[in-house]
């Protein structure tokens, strides 16, 4: 699947494989979650990154949750974005497993070559 979910207004959700082992995917969310301007990790369990965006406009934020699994001889990753407010969300939920998808990919194909 590469098309962004969305299963209630207020969310969006994706599903993503990688040619890397589980250990490594989910290092390399951790890591794009510790240098995106205006995302902070939350408590995160076995095989999950948690965290919370804040939006620039009006601070609103929005939890996300990054859960790795092995998919093959690779891995997979299940996001989903939430939002803890309102009763829509603008497009921000899809945005933001845009933005930690393309910090994910960018450095895993940097780490490929």
């Amino acid at each position: 699947m590469n098309e962004i979910e969305r299963p209630t207004p207020n969310s969006a959700r994706a599903v993503r494989t990688y040619p890397v082992a589980p250990g490594r995917l989910l290092a390399a969310f951790g890591r794009a979650v510790e240098t995106l301007p205006r995302w902070s990790a939350g408590p995160s369990g076995e095989g999950e990154v948690r965290a919370v965006r804040t939006t620039r406009l009006l601070r609103f934020r929005d939890d996300v949750k990054i859960r790795v699994f092995a998919e093959g001889a690779g891995a997979g990753a299940e996001l989903t974005s939430n939002s803890r407010i309102g009763k829509g969300d603008l497009g921000q939920n899809p945005r933001n497993i845009k933005e930690l998808l393309r910090a994910v990919e960018d450095e895993a194909l940097r780490e490929e070559a």
